[in-house]
């Protein structure tokens, strides 16, 4: 049963993969215009001639059928090659790999210090519901929700730079440079999952095995931790891992408002510059990722819970 779940997750991973090469392929002719003219224009500073968007398309394959674009750019992409940038002198690849450092320190410092407090606040306001740290982590949740990341990072930028000149408002890649941003992102994804985690527990806490564990004389912090966290984790990691696309998104609000030269400020330049190889290496590539992220999580159910049972 499980090889057979673990096929039929691999084979449904390859399809939405392909799917998603599809649609990162097809960015290339979605924007308006032609894109040979208008990266030769920025490249000259002119307007260039017929022969020279002739030329251009010619030696970027631009002028072959669309099948044969897409089966040359899928095969090249399969073997980490994405083509040279439009608008820079280096390979696509070397431009990620310039931008990824920073942006991966940025992503894992938020992740880990937001799941943590997000558990750590999730379960305190189980254990201790309807008093006063359930109704600050309840508060601290809406606020956490409702206030906007980029909204939230110029008001950091105006308090903790412009006024109290006690942290830099832009540039990377130090511990000082570091803090604003991580607060800045860490305050909403914390939030909305310290208040995912708590309706979770709660909810399992109101299944008959939880009765039967307290009249065994259990206290609640054993009833909450041995019990009800475990079998509640399942819903939990499955949330936590369709939050990252919630970070790769949040990613580029927060990278841009702090001028964090990662990825996402990468994206955004190659967006408006219409360098159309990294924004479909971009595109794809965290497609493939969020997959990735999806399979390991469904994988991981049969560790966490070895009574569910697939395809039944």
């Amino acid at each position: 049963m499980v090889r057979r779940y673990i096929a039929r997750r691999l084979g449904q991973a390859v399809v939405t993969a392909f799917g998603i090469s599809l649609i990162s392929f097809s960015l290339l002719y979605v924007f308006p215009g032609d894109p040979a003219e208008f990266i030769l224009s920025i490249r000259y500073g002119y307007e260039p001639s017929a022969a020279d968007i002739a030329r251009f398309r010619e030696e970027m394959g631009l002028n072959q059928p669309l099948v044969v674009q897409y089966f040359h750019w899928l095969s090249s992409a399969l073997r980490g090659d994405f083509g040279m940038s439009w608008t820079e002198p280096k390979t696509v690849m070397e431009l990620m790999a310039e931008r990824l450092p920073p942006s991966a320190e940025l992503f894992f410092t938020t992740f880990l210090i937001s799941v943590v407090f997000a558990f750590t606040l999730g379960i305190l306001s189980t254990i201790y519901r309807d008093r006063w740290i359930d109704h600050v982590s309840r508060i601290f949740s809406l606020l956490g929700i409702s206030i906007p990341s980029f909204w939230l990072g110029l008001i950091l930028i105006w308090v903790f730079s412009v006024n109290l000149h006690l942290l830099p408002a832009f540039g990377c890649c130090d511990l000082r440079h570091l803090i604003l941003p991580v607060a800045t992102w860490s305050f909403s994804f914390m939030a909305i999952k310290t208040r995912f985690i708590r309706a979770s527990i709660l909810e399992e806490l109101s299944n008959e095995y939880i009765i039967t564990a307290r009249s065994k004389g259990l206290g609640e912090n054993a009833v909450v931790l041995r019990h009800a966290l475990r079998n509640a984790l399942i819903p939990i990691i499955t949330y936590l891992s369709m939050s990252i696309s919630h970070l790769i998104v949040g990613s580029i609000m927060v990278e841009v408002v702090f001028s964090w030269e990662g990825l996402g400020t990468l994206l955004v330049k190659s967006v408006f510059e219409r360098d159309f190889p990294v924004v479909q290496a971009m595109v794809f590539l965290s497609g493939v990722m969020m997959i990735s992220m999806n399979l390991i999580v469904d994988l991981l159910y049969t560790v966490i819970d070895p009574r569910v049972r697939y395809g039944e």
